[in-house]
């Protein structure tokens, strides 16, 4: 995608009264500072976007990110929308069950998932080979030769750091190009304590709830949170079971506000967790989800006791899986 293509698509939008940026529902950091650095952008071409999302934030270091760094979004509904807003979407596509179809038209899509913007879209950005979204933003940013403001370069860093999982995974050239060029402009300070700070102290409880339940099938790790959990500590738990040598899968699930979520992740070349995940929820019918090949989600529609649950995630899932 040649970002200049970018500049067609400005001035198209040139004499909207409105455009919106949302992020996907429940964002993360990579969601909001992506989101963060394409307002400022806009800002500085004569625009004046406004920041949205749907859903909810229940990550203490999300809540850090856009306290700290003072990042105006706000929820969808305090924005009173129009049927004539612009709106685009950043680290998410408009079609996907992650993304709520917001009042106004949905005219553009910036996203590193693996997903097709629909036809009516003026412009669209998709690069499934990055490993962030902010990486995209650091070469929107180049390519006009605008300088970085280190609240900016700040937000871009943590939503790299976290989408790479401090760059393990999913890492390509411009991922790391944008790495270099993003810590001589942040607050590496805050950065660091944002990174550092991610779990609340009455959230350790989630980490004994895992390990009671959890069952291991070679390098596969199950594992279903019977008192619930937020969606994105899911993340979270997910990554920490990873850190165990003779783990290589991890799948959890847990309800969450009457919905059941589900977590993959995968350091296994033989899985694709974002196949896994698309094949056992969408291509079925009980759900939805997608992601990466190395992290992935989704969401289940039916409630289930706790034991039920864990059979059904099991036996949905553990078929779509090359377990060693």
């Amino acid at each position: 995608m040649s970002v200049s293509l970018f500049d067609e698509f400005l001035e198209r939008l040139n004499g909207c009264e409105r455009v919106i940026i949302q992020a996907h529902d429940f964002p993360d950091h990579d969601a909001v500072g992506s989101a963060f650095a394409l307002a400022y952008l806009l800002r500085k071409k004569g625009f004046s976007p406004l920041i949205t999302y749907q859903g909810f934030i229940d990550r203490v270091s999300l809540h850090n990110l856009i306290a700290w760094l003072d990042i105006p979004i706000a929820k969808a509904h305090l924005l009173d929308l129009k049927p004539n807003d612009k709106i685009i979407v950043v680290d998410g596509c408009i079609g996907e069950k992650n993304v709520t179809d917001l009042p106004g038209l949905e005219v553009g899509v910036i996203d590193h998932h693996q997903v097709v913007a629909p036809k009516y879209t003026w412009f669209d950005d998709i690069r499934p080979t990055y490993g962030s979204t902010a990486t995209i933003m650091v070469e929107y940013f180049n390519y006009y030769k605008l300088p970085i403001p280190k609240r900016i370069a700040t937000a871009l860093l943590v939503g790299l750091t976290f989408d790479t999982a401090n760059f393990t995974r999913a890492m390509s050239k411009p991922d790391i190009k944008a790495l270099f060029q993003l810590q001589s402009l942040s607050d590496m300070d805050m950065v660091n304590r944002i990174c550092r700070n991610q779990v609340e102290y009455h959230e350790l409880k989630f980490f004994d709830s895992m390990i009671e339940s959890m069952t291991k099938e070679g390098n596969c790790a199950f594992a279903t949170l019977p008192e619930g959990c937020p969606k994105n500590m899911l993340g979270v738990l997910g990554d920490f079971l990873l850190t165990v040598d003779e783990i290589d899968v991890v799948v959890l699930s847990a309800r969450n506000r009457e919905r059941t979520f589900i977590s993959l992740r995968s350091e296994c070349l033989k899985n694709n967790v974002a196949l896994v995940v698309r094949r056992a929820l969408n291509d079925t019918g009980v759900g939805f989800g997608g992601g990466h090949p190395h992290m992935s989600g989704g969401v289940i529609h039916q409630i289930f006791k706790h034991s039920d649950e864990q059979k059904f995630v099991y036996d949905l899932i553990r078929p779509q899986l090359v377990v060693g």
